[in-house]
């Protein structure tokens, strides 16, 4: 009998469940606080229904945490039975060795003699008689329950102040936004643990899918409250019959489109939801502005759609910044940036973007002469993007760069230039292959005090995670060499990405590392190869070092130069791509950073 059982994977997923479920407990007054104060003046059937769906939404959120609790619980067990089962093989083993010694001793000593060391055997040597672990099932599940949001056959009249409402759908789907990281890590987490403990049975129907139906109600919830006070503002106050209410409240979506918009599912499943629904980046136009907000965040879906919508929405975001802030629930979301700020930032982007397209237009063959804006969303209170050169669909070499500490959206044309950069320069290596490199801003990076903190790392680490995976499930395949790059803060983001992708990744790269948590090791992570460098004039990676480790001093990682050598410059400090005269930074023209990460981007290895 096979012995599968990762302990890694395994406390992975219980530190994942436990941090999830004392997150949903301290969501509790926010979200109340903000039911509340929509129903000051709301009055009729349909506050009602919105306070039955309050009570229903808390009940399933204790629920939900004492479930995650409960799964933590059960996997801690399954560690402790695995270590007593491994301890018993061991000893088991070892007993046998030494039968198969004393066997061997009889050869020398004579048949003779066999009685005796049987019967001094027996007695000072017996045989381990302690039976197999039997793994205690995991049978942690939850359930959210539907929650009815239309009054049926009532005559009756409701009335509401549709501004508190709209605040109560912005903070729900800003607390969402939050909840929804916990509820990847735990899927990633799920996964890692089904794919590398299945030693231990699981008997019940996992729970992240219940996790994700939570948030599909909570989603819904704020979904109908914007979509009822809509009506209201269009009626121009007052009272409004209960069933137009229900004909303007109901969702516009298909089942199959629920289906594909549902939180819990994986990559893979969203790549197969939008395959059955048989839609196009055409067809992208005609979806509701919020649904095409979540198509461009969807990974799984085909960079293609996920272009459209995301420029899509961009559009709408410079053309009214104010609409789009509150559609992503910034008003509401504690720590967010501002109004100004997300004026600032999109705008940098749209015109990062334009670059991009204009740097596209010239890429060499035969690369695919495209940029794609692949996601433009929000994470942890701040405007989020992917911005590729060439085909993210069809590339054969696709490499994903992740920014350090301080980077936002302002810096979309830097990156987009030192991206293309990258992508010319692997290209003069290998000539043959098609290429597409990402520029992944997907996190929202840490400023300069929380760089020794962890948390923008896990967070971004889950986002990254599934958009890896992504690239593979949309695709049907993985491309020909997948590459992740990661610059300073960005690598410690990476190798929490790497430690949960589904698919195995090529080939890791850091450059100016702030290092890796001592739980982070090179074996932990789904890579082929991990290769790392810093230069001697970078004096703020080892500062963002402290509690972490240089991923050079690692076992099993390739570290390479970024000193002058043959031509090429040393880098004169710690940037990625410094625009100042005089300046070498690790992807600069010239450098010898570049020289060999193009290299390894090209060939996966250093020439």
């Amino acid at each position: 009998m096979g012995f599968e059982f990762d302990d890694a994977a395994a406390a992975r997923l219980a530190a994942c469940a436990a941090q999830a479920a004392l997150a949903l407990r301290g969501s509790a007054w926010p979200r109340r606080s903000a039911a509340e104060a929509a129903l000051r003046d709301f009055d009729g059937g349909y506050a009602r229904l919105f306070e039955t769906a309050r009570t229903v939404e808390s009940e399933d959120r204790v629920r939900l945490a004492r479930a995650l609790d409960d799964l933590a619980d059960q996997v801690r067990i399954a560690q402790h039975q695995a270590s007593r089962e491994r301890r018993r093989r061991s000893e088991l083993a070892a007993w046998r060795r030494r039968v198969a010694d004393r066997q061997h001793a009889l050869v020398g000593v004579g048949a003779v003699w066999e009685p005796v060391l049987d019967a001094s055997a027996a007695v000072f040597d017996p045989e381990p008689t302690d039976p197999p672990i039997r793994p205690t099932p995991v049978t942690a599940t939850f359930r959210a329950r539907h929650r009815r949001r239309t009054g049926g056959q009532s005559t009756g009249r409701s009335s509401a102040d549709p501004d508190r409402l709209r605040q109560f759908a912005a903070a729900a789907q800003a607390q969402d936004g939050v909840t929804e990281q916990d509820l990847v890590r735990v899927r990633n987490a799920w996964a890692g643990f089904r794919d590398r403990c299945g030693w231990v049975p699981v008997d019940a129907p996992p729970l992240p899918g219940g996790f994700g139906a939570y948030l599909d109600e909570n989603a819904e919830d704020a979904r109908w409250a914007a979509r009822v006070a809509d009506a209201f503002e269009a009626a121009g106050g007052g009272s409004i019959a209960e069933v137009a209410l229900d004909v303007a409240g109901a969702s516009t979506l298909s089942p199959a489109a629920q289906r594909l918009l549902d939180p819990s599912l994986t990559p893979a499943q969203v790549a197969a939801a939008w395959k059955e629904l048989g839609l196009t980046a055409e067809d992208i136009a005609v979806l509701p502005l919020r649904t095409q907000v979540q198509v461009a965040n969807l990974d799984g879906v085909p960079a293609v759609a996920r272009d459209a919508a995301s420029r899509r929405v961009l559009a709408v975001a410079i053309r009214d910044p104010e609409r789009m802030y509150r559609l992503f629930g910034l008003a509401s979301t504690y720590g967010a940036v501002s109004l100004e700020e997300f004026t600032a930032q999109v705008r940098a982007l749209a015109q990062g973007l334009q670059r991009a397209d204009k740097i596209a237009a010239d890429l060499p063959a035969p690369t695919v002469t495209v940029a794609q804006l692949v996601g433009f969303g929000v994470a942890n209170g701040a405007p989020v993007a992917a911005v590729v050169l060439g085909d993210l669909d069809t590339a054969e070499n696709v490499t994903v760069n992740v920014p350090g500490a301080t980077t936002t959206l302002d810096s979309t044309r830097q990156k987009a230039i030192a991206a293309a950069g990258l992508l010319d320069s692997a290209a003069k290596v290998e000539s043959s292959a098609s290429y597409a490199v990402v520029s992944w801003f997907g996190y929202r990076a840490p400023a300069l005090p929380e760089v020794p903190a962890q948390g923008r790392a896990a967070a971004g680490g889950a986002e990254l995670a599934s958009f890896l995976d992504g690239i593979h499930d949309s695709r049907g395949g993985a491309p020909r060499r997948l590459t992740v790059l990661g610059h300073s803060y960005g690598s410690t983001t990476a190798a929490e990405a790497l430690a949960q992708t589904r698919h195995r990744v090529d080939t890791f790269v850091t450059y100016g590392s702030v290092g890796f948590t001592d739980a982070t090791k090179p074996e932990h992570l789904n890579v082929d190869r991990v290769y790392a460098t810093e230069g001697q004039a970078d004096h703020t990676a080892i500062k963002g070092r402290i509690g972490r480790t240089d991923p050079r001093d690692l076992p099993d990682v390739e570290v390479f130069s970024s000193e002058a050598a043959d031509g090429l410059e040393a880098v004169t400090g710690h940037d990625m791509y410094p625009e100042t005269a005089g300046q070498v930074g690790y992807l600069s023209p010239g450098s010898t950073a570049r020289h060999t990460i193009s290299q390894i981007i090209a060939t996966g290895g250093r020439g």
